[in-house]
């Protein structure tokens, strides 16, 4: 018999709607059956990739006896962290403060007014190494909670209490760091602090550098996607200080050490981009035979993934890849390289095309790690069994299933193991077995970066059908993912059935960014409007004086808890919430946005940046984007009287500039406005901070401007 959760939106949850266990959606409705039993609230967290998940749910949750005794002592309520990522942060916060650990599954215990007494993660079945079973934890606590309750509720005012104290602790941890990144206009003090914060980032980086496996940090390797990202806008900015026709003012840098600093600091970005960019491109975390790449490595050397595949990891290595292979390509440097990202970027668009795309046109979230066995691989594991091989040239001594990497030959050619005739046979066994279960939900915030990712790498690597790709998923996003009527839009649908929760502000921020991006890919005026009307609500929504939330409402029951809504200032396994919103506003180049300057909103958010690298540099690359962006925002083209044979010839005279250092408006959405002309017809304005240069009156002129402006960035 079906529980509550088949009527559930959720992959994650579906799965668990035929359990023994009485399962609730977070709902207050859970909340006050458990006040009115008096009774804790279980609380499991989990998603519908996530392999130790599956695990505990076949050895526990699929249970007679562990259901029955969970209905008799508890609420139990199963939340699919992808949709409800408010819940999932408060929650794992506690369980990170309770045990100095966090993972999924996440398993807490709460009190009928939802605060934590007690949590953990994965709970076997029977006791193992130290760790107590399942139902070993429920009795525990059925027992602390009827024999010694005050003690458990005095546990659970002091969790409350430190959660609720956290954004404070953090305010007070990055001051001691140093003064903020200051913007002084006209002057050079914040290009000073902007150099200087990027020197100290990449100190940091050079710290944590593993420098005999590369990547950062010496435990399980995660793809490092902000850090990436914003290293190669460091590595493209080499000389950005020596003003193109200006000696005087070029030789006053140089004089000054600006462009000797500018250049060693993309010297190190560089190497640092590349050689981690290598160790995941020919190790085991991309999937040489399929395309895209795997959540991370269990090993430090990359050799070994956990085999969940995520949207959100691919469609920022996608723009990692196509931004480093513009930048060799232009400097005309190391075609190895070259060709050895953008065939990683090609595989993994050909992989999202293949099995990523929802009958909506949309992109799914992810794909599971678990799959059945091959029947022609017998000692195969359930996880990673989909995407294994033995018997070919690398597998392990003994035969056992492993992944394929890769070897590279001279000029990007591929050898060994991928040479093309390989893969197709290794591909060929592939397709014969069960594929991993796809979780076919539409996050906004996820799909928002895979609109990014292939609206910048159609222009740059030359692929115009993946602008297609992502216009048709941003079409539906905008209909259906968004109230019309509010302006507001919500977390996930699936099946076209849109859930009612709406989207947290990294939903807002990434899909406006998205739509910008598509903007600048195409030329298209009515993305721009679409992503500006976005960037008005979100600040409305998520900007409290300078403060900027992750949630614009809290749920009261993670008010409870010790939720505040604030967005934190660090990266994840993406960036910052609230770099990214700082990002999008400075890329959209109106001062102002939802009735606030958007100069204030951007120092908000930057404010932190120095504590940030200081403390926390892995986690600080969506800061220093944001910081990046904001001292150099895109040199802005305002076309008036274009017919729309001299809009795209305008557009293809921008060229790949448009969605790397140059935004191109049409004169109605010009963000100052446009000067009077001297004499009617086709006219193009650089304006920059407000105040525009003489215009010129010709494509050829254009594509003249655009070389400018290039070497003066770099």
């Amino acid at each position: 018999m079906s529980n509550r959760l088949a009527h559930s939106t959720s992959p994650y949850l579906l799965q668990h709607a035929e359990n023994p266990v009485d399962w609730w959606e977070f709902c207050p409705e859970a909340f006050e059956e458990a006040h009115a039993r008096e009774v804790p609230v279980l609380l499991s967290v989990g998603y519908a990739a996530c392999h130790w998940c599956h695990v505990m749910a076949h050895e526990s949750f699929e249970d007679p006896e562990v259901g029955r005794y969970l209905n008799e002592h508890f609420v139990a309520i199963k939340v699919d962290r992808e949709q409800r990522p408010d819940v999932d942060s408060i929650y794992m916060a506690a369980t990170q403060l309770l045990t100095g650990q966090g993972g999924w599954p996440m398993t807490a215990f709460l009190t009928p007014q939802g605060r934590v007494f007690h949590a953990g993660t994965y709970y076997p079945p029977r006791p193992v190494q130290g760790r107590p079973s399942f139902m070993q934890v429920l009795r525990a606590v059925t027992e602390a909670w009827t024999e010694r309750r005050d003690e458990v509720l005095r546990g659970a005012e002091q969790v409350y209490d430190a959660l609720s104290r956290h954004p404070e602790l953090v305010d007070r941890m990055l001051a001691d760091a140093g003064p903020s990144v200051v913007r002084v206009e006209g002057g050079e003090a914040a290009e000073d602090a902007a150099e200087q914060l990027t020197g100290a980032w990449l100190d940091g980086l050079e710290v944590a550098r593993d420098a005999a496996h590369e990547g950062f940090g010496t435990g399980a390797k995660f793809p490092p996607s902000p850090t990436l990202d914003a290293l190669t806008r460091i590595a493209s900015t080499a000389h950005r200080d020596a003003l193109a026709g200006d000696p005087v003012s070029a030789s006053a840098h140089a004089a000054s050490g600006h462009d000797d600093a500018a250049a060693q600091h993309a010297r190190t970005a560089r190497d640092l981009l590349c050689a981690t960019l290598d160790a995941m491109v020919t190790g085991a975390l991309q999937d040489h035979v399929g395309g895209g790449f795997f959540r991370y490595s269990v090993t430090p050397d990359w050799s070994l993934p956990h085999y969940e595949k995520m949207l959100y990891d691919n469609a920022q290595l996608l723009g990692v890849l196509a931004r480093t292979v513009a930048l060799l390509e232009r400097t005309g440097t190391d075609a190895t390289r070259a060709a050895r990202y953008r065939r990683a970027a090609e595989l993994l668009v050909e992989w999202l095309e293949r099995e990523m795309i929802t009958p909506e046109g949309a992109f799914a979230a992810s794909l599971d790690a678990d799959s059945d066995p091959a029947s022609d691989e017998p000692h195969a594991e359930r996880e990673g069994a989909y995407y294994t091989f033995s018997g070919h040239a690398g597998s392990p001594a003994g035969g056992r299933p492993a992944p394929a990497t890769a070897a590279w030959g001279e000029a990007g050619a591929v050898t060994g193991i991928l040479d093309e005739s390989v893969r197709q046979e290794l591909w060929q066994r592939r397709i014969t077995r069960t594929a991993p279960h796809l979780d076919d939900k539409i996050v906004t915030a996820w799909n928002g970066m895979a609109l990014t990712g292939l609206a910048d790498a159609g222009v740059l690597l030359g692929h115009p059908e993946w602008i297609e790709l992502a216009a048709t998923a941003a079409g539906f996003l905008w209909e259906r993912h968004r109230d019309s009527a509010t302006g507001r839009i919500t977390r996930t649908s699936r099946g076209g059935v849109v859930d009612p929760h709406e989207g947290q502000l990294e939903d807002y921020a990434r899909f406006g960014a998205g739509l910008l991006a598509l903007y600048r890919a195409t030329g298209e005026t009515a993305w721009y409007e679409r992503s500006r009307a976005l960037a008005e609500v979100a600040v409305k929504r998520f900007v409290r004086g300078s403060t900027v939330l992750e949630s614009a409402e809290v749920d009261p029951t993670l008010a409870a808890a010790g939720a505040t809504g604030r967005a934190e200032p660090f990266d994840d396994v993406a960036a910052s919430s609230s770099a990214v919103l700082s990002r999008w506003l400075t890329e959209l180049s109106q001062p102002t946005i939802g009735e606030r300057q958007a100069r204030e909103v951007v120092d908000a958010v930057t404010a932190p940046a120095t504590g940030v690298v200081l403390k926390a540099p892995t986690t600080a690359g969506g800061m220093v984007s944001a910081v990046l962006a904001d001292e150099h925002p895109p040199a802005l083209l305002q076309v008036v009287e274009a017919s729309a044979e001299q809009w795209r010839e305008t557009l293809d005279a921008v060229g790949a500039a448009r969605v790397l250092d140059v935004l191109v408006l049409d004169g109605s959405a010009a963000p100052y406005g446009v000067p009077a002309a001297s004499e009617p017809g086709y006219t193009v304005w650089l304006c920059r901070d407000g105040r525009c240069e003489l215009p010129v009156r010709s494509v050829p002129d254009v594509s003249a401007l655009v070389t400018r402006i290039r070497a003066e960035r770099g």
